[in-house]
């Protein structure tokens, strides 16, 4: 496995090696300037590492990573269906700008925990707000019993 070289602002030059010709990187992707995967952010981002594809044999990649550029070509303002198209005709080594884990630091930075689309944090936001429901309800339940006891 190779380093990542990595500048000032943390973006990483990550290659990847598709092996035989047409494999797959192994990674699906989300976002674009039509359907923004991260509110308020139109960058196309890291979803998944699939299983034994490029990517995962590689490892530097990871989900949550955002991608500014494939081979040189500047993806923060395309579309997504551009994005792919850019990923489909890239070749047998490609070269990638990333920014690691950008979008839990945008989620982070900007205060919010809802993601657009499919892959939505939405489930885990109501999972949250019925457990801390839970917690109350048994702390209200407990005071009371004791209170009213004696």
């Amino acid at each position: 496995m190779e380093m990542a070289e990595a500048d000032a602002n943390g973006v990483e030059v990550i290659e990847l090696n598709r092996g035989e010709a047409g494999k797959s990187l192994g990674f699906n992707i989300r976002g674009g300037v039509d359907m923004p995967h991260v509110e308020g952010d139109p960058g196309i981002f890291i979803t998944k590492i699939r299983e034994g594809g490029a990517a995962a044999l590689d490892g530097r990649l990871q989900e949550g990573d955002k991608v500014l550029e494939i081979n040189g070509t500047c993806i923060e303002s395309v579309n997504h269906q551009e994005a792919v198209r850019l990923f489909l005709e890239s070749g047998d080594i490609v070269r990638l700008k990333v920014l690691p884990g950008a979008e839990r630091a945008i989620l982070e930075r900007d205060g919010s925990i809802i993601r657009t689309g499919k892959s939505s944090g939405q489930s885990q936001v109501l999972w949250w707000l019925g457990g801390a429901a839970a917690v109350s309800v048994v702390a209200l339940y407990t005071f009371y019993r004791f209170r009213y006891r004696h």
